[in-house]
């Protein structure tokens, strides 16, 4: 049986493994960093972790203890908030283990980050992997025993992705992507470009019925009835069903995928087409997308909203003041490359230091305890 600690064990996405993981195996959770934030149904993992039998304990260093575990799972950020916690623990581990231990890292960041990681914890006798999920928090609460559970996206040592495959199937329904380290994050983004290209064909189909039939609103039951029955049809996307119908028939523009995190993801999406060669307009619709993000951001600050909040700034009383925002930072450049820099710039101070787009070996270096 596995023996691991969890470092982010008390987000939507890591939290429901406390229930998925029995007593019986395939593993034993021993420790969950807490570090004392409220809400977002924290209460409820912590009692589910300490029923699980796992101590909680405030820092890094508790966490890692004195070389009674075979790895540790991390599931926190973005590049920025994760460089320092791998690069941490990475030394402690090294510094208290007997055995090989690894580092399970469950968190979306770039591929570059993924490559990086991978060579500074080998060069810390320490094992790692990038194996993003993708789901939702209702694909982590379902888990690998319902069909519909999440999606873990695996890639890296094979050997250890067959030691990690009970665990992961506990979690949800893992899938092995070959031995690159980045062919996890790669695989994630890819889904990113098809997440969010629905959502703006969504979101804009949305507009033009509410210019069109609907007074210019966003809402009501025949706006919910038109999408619901053109959804159904030939040309659907799920981005209807999942986000934007709560929108419409709830006006609830807070659950969902939260646009602080889907910005980042839409930047380093845009960067991965970047670096495929692909055409302007497969990375235009990124930084599109991302600048949306952006938007919402600067314009609710405080506010926690959902990627389909975007359909409220496409309709004719917003979208002059959207056209104004891009246009005004850079978001229709002449290089592709000047744009994605243009929209993290555009991007508020905390989450701009998250998304971190170049990392390297020596980000990871300068956190070693």
């Amino acid at each position: 049986m596995l023996k691991l600690a969890y470092v982010g064990g008390l987000g939507m996405m890591a939290g429901p493994a406390a229930s998925h993981l029995a007593a019986d195996g395939p593993a034993r959770v021993l420790r969950v960093q807490d570090r004392g934030s409220r809400g977002g149904g924290r209460d409820r993992y912590r009692a589910d972790w300490r029923a699980h039998g796992a101590e909680l304990v405030p820092t890094l260093q508790q966490l890692v203890g004195a070389g009674d575990l075979d790895g540790v799972v991390v599931c926190a950020g973005k590049n920025g908030d994760d460089v320092s916690i791998v690069g941490e623990l990475a030394g402690r581990l090294r510094a208290v283990s007997t055995a090989r231990p690894f580092i399970l890292h469950l968190s979306t960041v770039s591929p570059d980050f993924a490559e990086a990681a991978t060579t500074f914890c080998s060069d810390q006798q320490v094992d790692y992997v990038n194996y993003p999920l993708t789901g939702g928090p209702l694909g982590a609460q379902l888990g690998g025993a319902d069909p519909k559970g999440m999606l873990i996206l695996a890639s890296g040592d094979a050997a250890l992705y067959q030691r990690l495959l009970p665990l992961l199937q506990r979690l949800g329904h893992p899938r092995y992507f070959g031995g690159s380290p980045a062919a996890g994050a790669i695989t994630k983004l890819i889904g990113h470009h098809m997440v969010f290209n629905g959502l703006n064909g969504i979101a804009t189909a949305a507009a033009i019925h509410a210019d069109c039939f609907n007074q210019g609103q966003l809402g009501g039951d025949d706006q919910y009835a038109y999408l619901e029955f053109l959804n159904g049809g030939a040309g659907g996307t799920r981005q209807w069903d999942l986000v934007l119908s709560k929108g419409i028939a709830t006006d609830n523009w807070e659950q969902g995928f939260g646009i602080h995190h889907a910005v980042v993801d839409a930047v380093y999406a845009a960067r991965l087409a970047l670096a495929a060669g692909l055409p302007r307009i497969s990375i235009q619709a990124m930084t599109n997308t991302a600048f949306i993000f952006s938007y919402l951001l600067q314009r609710y600050p405080g506010q926690t909203l959902a990627t389909h909040a975007v359909a409220r700034e496409m309709i004719r009383s917003g979208s002059a003041a959207l056209d104004r925002y891009m246009a005004e930072r850079g978001a229709f450049g002449a290089e592709a490359d000047a744009v994605i820099t243009a929209c993290v710039a555009s991007l508020p101070e905390r989450i701009r230091d998250s998304a971190l787009l170049e990392v390297t070996i020596s980000h990871f270096e300068s956190h070693l305890p």
